[in-house]
């Protein structure tokens, strides 16, 4: 039995009268993506928080590796890389003084190769001053220090969010070797271009409810329709399959009734349009 890396159960949270979270189920194993999707409000930087210790829900549970998080809290926030959605950087040091500073929290051995290796990989300079860094550079800085005391588990809060599209492609390509590292990793994200193609699996959160939660390659597989150019009695027709069983029950059909199928061809959706009919109930 595969015991998850990350499992969180009937998580709840209020602030006030406004509840957040109304009861949070989800599975992260290691060596995957899953990618936290859904409007503002919807509940993704407070689920976030809870699964990094930052917060306390009003109830349910979580585990990492089997392990109450709760009552194993010190221990566990170390095989955690955490990333708020702000960065929160020092603009008075270097990169390297920055993640030295974090090495002493973590008691990380060797800390000067980790570090010049970390800087080396996402191409930043060692000795030049955070406040002159670009937005870029300061997401790319905040992601080594959540690298630095190499953790099975990264939580990021839109880690690309306001970023220009090569830095996003670079952050992207990174969670993918990052994963097959055997990290486990739980984002948050509105642009779904990049979840497309960097998540293994998603949830869509709305309100603080679970609307959808599974692999990106199924829901796409369900959401695929069918254009079916056929000759029937010499004339040419089409016909729109909602299905892949649609599709060939169609085909089928054709076939016995002495027609003749031309081709057939593939309407793969967005996620972003997939996303939307399932925030607006149009698709369950």
């Amino acid at each position: 039995m595969v015991v998850s890396a990350v499992k969180a159960s009937g998580v709840r949270k209020s602030y006030g009268d406004f509840l957040a979270l109304k009861g949070m189920d989800m599975e992260l194993k290691k060596g995957e993506i899953l990618g936290l999707i859904g409007e503002n409000g919807a509940g993704k930087s407070t689920f976030l928080k809870i699964l990094a210790g930052l917060l306390d829900p009003d109830s349910g549970s979580i585990e990492y590796f089997g392990m109450d998080f709760f009552s194993n809290k010190d221990k566990i926030k170390k095989r955690i890389g955490y990333l708020p959605e702000t960065d929160s950087l020092y603009g008075n040091m270097n990169a390297m003084d920055y993640l030295k500073f974090f090495t002493s929290l973590y008691s990380v051995r060797d800390w000067e190769s980790k570090a010049s290796s970390l800087l080396d990989m996402l191409n930043l300079p060692s000795d030049r001053l955070i406040e002159g860094f670009s937005k870029g550079m300061k997401r790319k800085l905040s992601i080594a220090r959540t690298l630095i005391h190499d953790p099975d588990i990264l939580i990021y809060d839109e880690p690309t969010g306001g970023l220009d599209p090569s830095t996003s492609l670079f952050i992207s390509n990174l969670l993918k070797e990052l994963k097959e590292e055997g990290k486990g990793i739980l984002f948050s994200a509105h642009n779904m271009y990049y979840v497309e193609s960097t998540c293994d699996r998603i949830i869509i959160l709305k309100g603080g409810e679970v609307l959808y939660s599974g692999e990106i390659e199924d829901l796409m597989t369900k959401s695929t329709k069918y254009q079916i150019n056929y000759i029937d009695n010499g004339k040419k027709k089409s016909f729109k399959a909602e299905n892949a069983d649609e599709l060939n029950s169609f085909i089928k059909e054709v076939a016995e009734n002495g027609g003749k199928v031309v081709d057939v061809i593939k309407e793969v959706p967005r996620l972003e349009d997939i996303y939307f009919k399932i925030i607006n109930g149009d698709l369950s």
